[in-house]
């Protein structure tokens, strides 16, 4: 197994997290952005942002 392949940087988790956004992600991927948000405040919070606008961008489309 590559050493490192688990610990992501930030750019990359915000890609990840766009991505999340329009399409499934791989169980890896999902498995990367999991722990980077477990141990990195400012993307967890870039994560809950996102899913609130994602919230209420719904509520103002029904």
């Amino acid at each position: 197994m590559k050493r490192g392949w688990v610990l992501i940087p930030c750019r990359q988790a915000h890609e990840l997290l766009s991505e999340r956004l329009d399409q499934p992600l791989s169980a890896a991927d999902r498995l990367r952005l999991w722990l980077h948000l477990r141990i990195c405040d400012a993307c967890a919070r870039v994560d809950q942002q996102l899913q609130f606008m994602r919230s209420a961008m719904r509520r103002l489309g029904q």
